[in-house]
């Protein structure tokens, strides 16, 4: 996660959404003190940023806060998908409220092949096993849309993510009938696939089984989503709802839209792996 591409990614490579760095630090007495990467993410026509890779030394108390507050007056608006206990408890400090949660989902799409692949196995192993078939047994598949693979979007902000060097990330057009019907991106990590992000304005349930085709070689797929939409399908595809993160939002002025819909995209949620 902090290897010099991935860095220099996060940090310098320019972006549709902002101007500049993205890398804040706070110094005191020449030191760093704190230090966030500003990850630019669009709400309808309102843009706003989250604040990743957060630190603040305790031997400068407030630091954090102050770096808060430096965002907070370039962007207008801030949102916080998550985060450590210690993030948690500073943000209502800063303002943050919470307004939406982002569900995780993750669908066994080769129950046998992940069994296999688990490293440490326990009498409860089996017992995952059959559940991940029932789960695939039970699952319902959408319309007809197909998905082609392309390298290029032409849009400035899904090629950043394409650009994205910690993962094999892969971009793919949706098309009904030979008419584009949609787009989502996949990011690959080992055998885990997540669906990064998708848009259409067909069925969802059909969108999703586009993206499982495409993700048909993985032995697990990932996805996540605040629309209510979107998880219905997902849940309707054979997804299990993993957990949920409360979303923060720091929104003085009112700017943010009531319905905020939050992916993996707006954190690094889809690209972060140990």
């Amino acid at each position: 996660m902090f290897q010099e591409d991935v860095m220099r990614w996060k940090c310098f490579v320019p972006h549709p959404l902002w101007e500049g760095s993205r890398g804040y630090v706070l110094r005191y007495k020449g030191e760093i003190a704190a230090f966030g990467c500003v990850v630019p993410c669009r709400f309808g026509m309102v843009t706003s940023c989250n604040v990743i890779d957060w630190a603040a030394s305790k031997a400068v108390p407030g630091a954090g806060l102050m770096l808060y507050r430096h965002i907070q007056s370039l962007a207008g608006s801030m949102i916080n998908i998550g985060g450590t206990p210690d993030a948690r408890a500073v943000l209502p400090k800063v303002g943050f409220q919470v307004r939406t949660e982002i569900h995780h989902y993750m669908r066994v799409v080769r129950p046998w092949k992940n069994f296999l692949e688990t490293g440490q196995k326990d009498w409860k192993s089996p017992l995952r096993l059959a559940r991940d078939y029932r789960e695939l047994a039970r699952s319902q598949s959408g319309g007809v849309l197909t998905a082609q693979r392309v390298q290029a979007f032409g849009d400035g902000l899904l090629d950043y993510f394409l650009a994205c060097p910690a993962v094999r990330m892969e971009g793919f057009q949706l098309e009904r009938e030979g008419q584009a019907a949609g787009r989502f991106l996949l990011s690959r990590a080992g055998g885990e696939c997540r669906i990064a992000g998708l848009w259409t304005g067909e069925d969802c349930l059909a969108a999703y089984s586009a993206g499982m085709q495409a993700a048909a070689d993985a032995t697990q797929i990932r996805a996540a989503s605040s629309s209510p939409v979107k998880t219905a399908a997902l849940e309707r595809a054979g997804f299990r709802r993993t957990h949920s993160e409360p979303v923060f939002v720091l929104d003085p002025d009112r700017r943010l839209p009531d319905e905020m819909e939050v992916s993996l995209l707006e954190n690094d949620g889809f690209y972060w792996h140990s």
